[in-house]
């Protein structure tokens, strides 16, 4: 069953609406953006009406984003798309040894959400409109430079981003018929997401510098032919 819970967290994340409107104004001389999402600086944002793609050299959360274009392009008006997030699932052995092998370069696996196993699955008889509840831990992380931003520095440029992630999972859920609706979860910051030793030392839980959340919440998925 953990196989399957893997496949349908799989399948909600590449469903989720990447997709952000820019509408330039000319007093504001930006590009503004009534909701960014998880866009951040340093990170790739492509036009879906031209093609271009621009790296983002600044964001204002939920008002504008300054971005320069990889080549050609303008950064005007029109229909934007995010980076899509990298999906694993796995102990932190099995995902750490996945991620790494991946490609070295971060821009290319990040976002990350990880679903870690293990998972506590609940199945339901056939006088249940439920199929199953299954206990879920996901981590919506990305790259942060641990050398260079203090603490406030984190939450503004990775873990803020990452909770709109995580939000944007949850309403993906939520646009699905199939599943119960989320009336309860628990989400936790991570300035620096690892471990901190006896001595002091900290010590990453993925071979990378990463900043984010875990997101904790029950999924209930309804039997495909319940009418409700």
């Amino acid at each position: 069953m953990t196989r399957e819970i893997t496949q349908i967290i799989e399948q909600i994340v590449d469903e989720m609406d990447r997709t952000i409107v820019g509408v330039v104004d000319n007093d504001l001389g930006k590009n503004t953006f009534c909701k960014t999402k998880w866009a951040r600086k340093g990170k790739q944002i492509q036009n879906l009406d031209t093609g271009f793609v621009f790296n983002m050299i600044n964001v204002e959360p939920d008002e504008y984003i300054d971005a320069l274009p990889v080549g050609a392009g303008t950064f005007g008006s029109g229909l934007y798309e995010l980076g899509q997030p990298y999906f694993i699932s796995g102990t932190r052995i099995a995902a750490n040894s996945e991620w790494t092998k991946l490609t070295p370069k971060l821009l290319d696996k990040t976002p990350l959400i990880w679903l870690l196993e293990v998972i506590r699955f609940k199945g339901y008889g056939r006088e249940s409109m439920l199929e199953f509840e299954s206990d879920l831990r996901l981590f919506f992380l990305d790259e942060t430079n641990v050398a260079q931003y203090y603490t406030a520095d984190h939450r503004e440029q990775v873990v803020q981003p990452m909770e709109e992630l995580a939000m944007e999972f949850m309403a993906t859920i939520g646009r699905n018929r199939n599943f119960k609706t989320i009336e309860d979860y628990e989400m936790v910051t991570f300035s620096r997401f690892g471990v901190e030793r006896e001595n002091g030392m900290f010590q990453n839980v993925l071979d990378a510098n990463l900043s984010g959340v875990e997101l904790r919440l029950t999924l209930e998925k309804f039997k495909e032919n319940c009418k409700c």
